[in-house]
């Protein structure tokens, strides 16, 4: 059995793109750190911040809720869960994000599509989207966790996106030619109309194997199954194609995403700039 690289333990977690193996203290020390670094590099929370913590239902938001409020104990957090009304699935998620809040003393705040809006993600079953719900729901999950944190008084939302997501965006957006999308993806995304809520990503250089291993080490509740719809999405089968380039070259997620960020960010901001949102002629709203 390997030895802890910090303290000479019991080793329980391989953190394999840096070739180190830690015990379940260490890891959470390491695990933090990052965090508590990329918060302070990107100046995601300042005085005042009242923040909206978007919470799934899975381990990544389970992780970031508690470790924001392990490494910053005098932030105002509240948790946010979008309940999209996926029969079985759903109802799984919400009671895992109510168990989290309970267990970190936060305040909750669900709000259910099919309630408030009498619609539910199977429900674009029936329309030009069947063969891609994913798309329309993360629209819904995102517009909805602005709207709310907007109208409640949030001066920010964050949430659990990790570096494989990150990756699989950016390496969507290239495919796509989406270059929108490339210039619009950051660790903190300030707002930029009165009714856009600033976005902030305190996981962006965690992996998602890193998220599993601090939720299990630290007990915390979350959904175990696969959303229905997303077993075959395309970003899922994304993600796997690059899982197999990382097993081939160690640090290739890290390296890519810090490309992005420290070279064709920049350029991509001098050539297009920051496209502007369009409003909804409904609502208002970005």
């Amino acid at each position: 059995m390997a030895a802890c690289r910090r303290c000479g333990g019991k080793a329980e977690v391989r953190v394999d793109y840096a070739r180190m193996d830690l015990c379940g203290r260490c890891f959470t020390e390491f695990y933090e750190r990052k965090v508590r670094e990329t918060v302070r590099k990107y100046g995601m929370f300042g005085d005042g911040d009242r923040v909206a913590v978007g919470v799934s239902g899975g381990k990544d938001s389970a992780a970031l809720l508690f470790a924001l409020r392990r490494i910053f104990p005098d932030l105002s957090i509240t948790a946010l869960h979008i309940n999209v009304g996926i029969p079985g699935y759903s109802e799984e998620c919400e009671r895992e994000a109510r168990r989290l809040a309970e267990m970190t003393g936060t305040e909750l705040i669900v709000y259910d599509t099919a309630r408030e809006l009498g619609i539910a993600t199977p429900d674009f079953a029936g329309t030009a989207y069947a063969g891609r719900i994913c798309s329309p729901c993360g629209t819904v999950k995102r517009y909805l966790l602005n709207r709310v944190a907007w109208e409640r008084g949030f001066t920010k939302v964050a949430t659990g996106h990790n570096l494989d997501d990150v990756l699989e965006v950016i390496f969507s957006a290239y495919v796509q030619g989406d270059v929108t999308q490339l210039v619009r993806l950051r660790p903190f995304s300030p707002s930029t109309h009165p009714k856009l809520v600033a976005k902030v990503k305190p996981l962006w250089w965690v992996t998602e194997g890193e998220n599993l291993a601090y939720a299990e080490l630290n007990g915390l509740p979350f959904r175990r199954g696969i959303c229905p719809f997303s077993r075959e999405s395309r970003s899922r089968r994304r993600k796997g194609i690059l899982d197999l380039i990382e097993a081939r070259m160690r640090g290739f997620k890290h390296t890519f995403v810090s490309s992005h960020l420290k070279r064709l960010l920049p350029a991509l901001e001098r050539s297009v700039g920051l496209p502007p949102f369009v409003e909804c002629s409904s609502c208002g709203m970005p």
